[in-house]
């Protein structure tokens, strides 16, 4: 019973070390070439990120200078700016993992394979002089002892059982350590960026809802042009009828008759018919600009368009040829 004892002790010792050299030291060698390719590509990432959100950044700046966009482009901005740090991070815990993960497992390999092999050496040394013992002990007629032997050889196989937990230890306790700094970085990052996540958005679809819109400076133009050729006249219909509502009575002049002029063939060829007929309030002088039509105050002006074209009114003077 203690030769079968010792012969299966002697077979699951040996091959727990052939298992660390044939199998857990090749895969070990493979995992850290596979986390530095893991870092190559992280670093290509981190690389092509930063020009990114780096040209991302630009049109941000771009839309700030407009007067439609500019929350959006602050928005586009914030982004950039918090990815980037995001990045930056994300290179602390690459470094950490290259520095204290892979190349404390490649020092490991290196020292492993060395030491594994002298205890297996030494171990199947031990074994060798071990059996000779007894073997001289039964040629010689005593009795045989095997009881050293034995626990010897239990001795063999719990060291190498404790070796082989520490190699398996030691990856778990690494990668552990990189577990937990990326919890640390998702913890301190995460919720913030989070929050400001969701304001974004929220800013984003603000900008959806109709708002008033700033007016240009072509716009702001138009509408001076028209509110000062507007304040200027006032319809005769409705001048007449004010003047009738006080108890006046309308002049008895004979009313002007609009003349078939270049100004008037103008309107006509726009298609706007005779127009609309405005009474001036305010003269306006001639100037020395001949685009622009002079009256006096009181002045009866046909306007030849029903809108202003491009900021400006067209119209006819009756004291004008124009």
């Amino acid at each position: 019973m203690s030769g079968l004892n010792s012969d299966q002790l002697h077979r699951s010792t040996l091959r727990i070390y052939m298992s660390l050299m044939d199998q857990y030291n090749p895969s070990l060698q493979r995992l850290i070439t596979l986390g530095n390719n893991y870092i190559q590509a992280f670093q290509a990432l981190a690389v092509t990120s930063e020009a990114y959100y780096s040209a991302l950044a630009k049109i941000g700046e771009q839309a700030l200078q407009t007067m439609s966009s500019r929350l959006l482009g602050d928005i586009l901005i914030q982004i950039s700016e918090s990815q980037r740090r995001l990045t930056s991070e994300l290179e602390g815990v690459f470094r950490w993992f290259h520095n204290d993960v892979l190349q404390e497992m490649e020092n490991n390999v290196r020292l492993d394979k060395d030491y594994v092999s002298g205890s297996r050496r030494q171990y199947e040394m031990e074994v060798r002089n071990q059996a000779a013992v007894l073997e001289r002990q039964l040629r010689r007629g005593g009795v045989q002892d095997s009881t050293e032997y034995v626990q010897f050889l239990r001795d063999s196989q719990r060291e190498a059982l404790k070796e082989e937990e520490r190699r398996y230890r030691f990856l778990a306790e690494k990668h552990c350590g990189l577990t937990q700094s990326i919890v640390y970085l998702m913890n301190k990052t995460g919720g913030a960026l989070q929050q400001r996540a969701e304001g974004w958005r929220d800013q984003v679809n603000q900008t959806r809802v109709s708002r008033p819109r700033t007016p240009s400076r072509l716009e702001d133009n138009y509408s001076v042009r028209s509110s000062r050729l507007e304040d200027n006249m006032v319809d005769e219909h409705t001048r007449n009828w004010a003047e009738q509502s006080l108890g006046k009575v309308p002049s008895r002049g004979p009313s002007p008759q609009p003349t078939r002029s270049r100004s008037g063939s103008f309107g006509d060829s726009l298609g706007l018919g005779g127009g609309r007929m405005m009474r001036a309030l305010v003269p306006h002088p001639p100037s020395s600009n001949p685009t622009l039509l002079s009256f006096s105050r009181g002045e009866v002006v046909t306007v030849l368009v029903p809108e202003p074209r491009n900021g400006w009114l067209y119209g006819r003077a009756e004291s004008s040829s124009r």
